[in-house]
């Protein structure tokens, strides 16, 4: 058989080579995964170092100053412990909040007129009164001290606080409307068939956190115009109501220490309480629970009278202008957003005040019954016409 020569040598298979083009490709796709991994890790390697700087604070700590009413301090004080063991960063500042108790009338004369660092401490971002008592009289005198509208922080009704035996006769029983008759006629509590008593005796504190007499005197003149909507300015200055606020006040008298709890306080310690200088005084719920929570048996009692009930709002009222830095300002928001959450907010339930968070136990005085009708909020110039009728004329920031 005849064979065919195969010129070149080898073993007869042709030898082929690879595709310059096809190592071209592979070669891409080579630089492309290292291009890939390569940024990759120099994006975690910005993460990380940005990381470290929200960690380190590159702009340094920031204490932000909040002023609030002595009875919401303590709690406030321990929420912003939490908040700051959350380790808070705003705009590359670590975040100190510093809150402290002060007088609320203080507070208003700094705000709306020259704060005094030296006696009245740092300038606050944010203050929470008792009340929006408070709020209305800062808006009036300087609005643009306020950053956007108020909310509230935690609420407490306004109550008046009796002696027990009194509060079982009368309870369910009065109206807001019937409390400056009740105040100012002879023998007035024989309506109730009470005898021997007198008349109502209601105290009307006028000294710090007595904001309740004011709140009281709203729901007065709201029963007094027959008015169902907010309050209003008209509403407030009217004759009726004036003569009504005063009734309330003429002859009302004295709390010791010019507070409701001083007022409340001679009630409950009174041998007889028929005798007793004061027989009510308006309080707010929580100043109530605080006084006669760890009572075995009730001294005194809690009386919702029908009709509107005040409240005791507790504002968050954010300050603006050249002494608030942005920093604050936003640091503050965050602040009370974390303070709202109902696991840090029941620092503050737990002592007696409402809002989205468990309250305590009911006590042998306070049981904290569902409020029927809410009292709608007055006007602002309604409320420092109040505030006027029952602190006098010249209440409001001092000029």
């Amino acid at each position: 058989m005849a064979h065919h020569r195969v010129t070149g040598g080898g073993s007869g298979i042709r030898q082929r080579g690879i595709s310059r083009g096809l190592v071209f490709v592979l070669l891409a796709l080579v630089l492309i995964a290292a291009v890939i991994v390569a940024w990759q890790q120099l994006g975690d390697h910005l993460d990380k170092q940005a990381d470290s700087a929200a960690a380190s604070c590159i702009e340094g700590p920031a204490t932000v100053d909040v002023v609030a009413d002595a009875d919401v301090a303590p709690a406030l004080i321990a929420i912003a412990r939490e908040f700051g063991a959350s380790k808070p960063v705003v705009r590359d500042h670590c975040i100190t909040v510093a809150v402290r108790a002060g007088d609320a009338k203080t507070t208003l004369d700094g705000l709306a007129g020259n704060w005094d660092a030296a006696s009245m401490g740092a300038f606050p971002a944010a203050w929470i009164p008792q009340s929006s008592v408070w709020a209305a009289e800062l808006a009036q005198a300087k609005p643009s001290a306020l950053e956007g509208t108020p909310t509230s922080l935690v609420t407490s009704p306004v109550v008046l606080a009796t002696s027990a035996e009194l509060g079982s006769k009368i309870d369910g029983k009065i109206d807001w409307g019937q409390v400056p008759t009740l105040q100012q006629r002879d023998d007035s509590l024989r309506d109730f068939d009470i005898t021997g008593w007198g008349s109502l005796r209601m105290a009307m504190p006028l000294g710090a956190q007595s904001d309740a007499s004011s709140l009281a005197a709203q729901a007065v003149a709201m029963r007094v115009m027959r008015t169902t909507g907010p309050l209003t300015n008209d509403d407030a200055s009217s004759d009726r109501v004036a003569s009504s606020v005063g009734a309330m006040l003429d002859g009302a008298p004295q709390s010791p220490d010019g507070s409701p709890v001083g007022a409340a306080t001679v009630m409950r310690d009174a041998t007889d309480a028929k005798t007793s200088p004061i027989h009510a005084v308006p309080i707010t719920e929580q100043q109530l629970y605080k006084l006669t929570r760890e009572d075995a048996t009730a001294r005194l009692a809690e009386i919702v009278p029908s009709g509107p009930t005040p409240f005791a709002d507790f504002p968050i009222i954010r300050l603006a202008g050249d002494q608030v830095s942005p920093v604050s300002s936003a640091a503050i928001a965050d602040f009370f957003r974390f303070a709202q959450d109902q696991k840090h907010l029941s620092l503050l339930t737990s002592q007696g005040f409402r809002g989205n968070a468990p309250l305590p136990p009911a006590t042998k005085t306070v049981g904290f019954p569902i409020t029927k009708e809410p009292m709608p909020q007055p006007e602002n110039s309604a409320i420092v016409t109040i505030n006027k009728l029952v602190y006098g004329r010249d209440f409001g920031p001092s000029a």
